[in-house]
């Protein structure tokens, strides 16, 4: 159970940045394009993160240097882990709860815990850009 929190803020930390367009396939690009809501971005983003698909994730960050440095931190802390270990992050996206705090034209705040237990929470500030969704920054409290 710590060894999940302890991944989800670090992931949340350090994951942020958006691959261009030609870099991705269309496949990806309808991804992004059917979010329609602040926190199905959220979901979308923690589930490619928990599946370690690290070019799905930056679909739906803005890219920075935090936002640069969390997702290179997450691969590496990913190739680091055990086969086994990884199974353990799967859907967990799915147990969190997640609380639209501040959602208006073009800025939103989603506050997720991991899961029912958990102490630990994962502030996500949004910008919309282009009619889509991205994740500005990610905190943990």
């Amino acid at each position: 159970m710590k060894y999940l929190i302890s991944f989800i803020v670090v992931l949340a930390l350090f994951t942020n940045c958006k691959s261009r367009e030609e870099d991705q396939s269309p496949d990806d690009i309808n991804t992004t394009k059917e979010i329609k809501s602040p926190k199905e971005t959220v979901q979308a983003y923690l589930a490619a993160t928990n599946h370690f698909d690290f070019k799905a994730a930056k679909e739906f960050l803005i890219p920075n240097k935090p936002n640069l440095m969390l997702l290179e931190t997450i691969k590496k802390m990913e190739k680091s882990l055990p086969d086994d270990r990884k199974s353990a992050f799967l859907d967990k996206e799915k147990e969190a709860s997640y609380f639209e705090k501040e959602v208006t034209d073009s800025t939103a705040q989603i506050i997720v815990t991991p899961n029912k237990e958990a102490t630990s929470q994962i502030k996500f500030k949004l910008l919309k850009v282009k009619s889509n969704w991205l994740i500005e920054s990610v905190v943990s409290h």
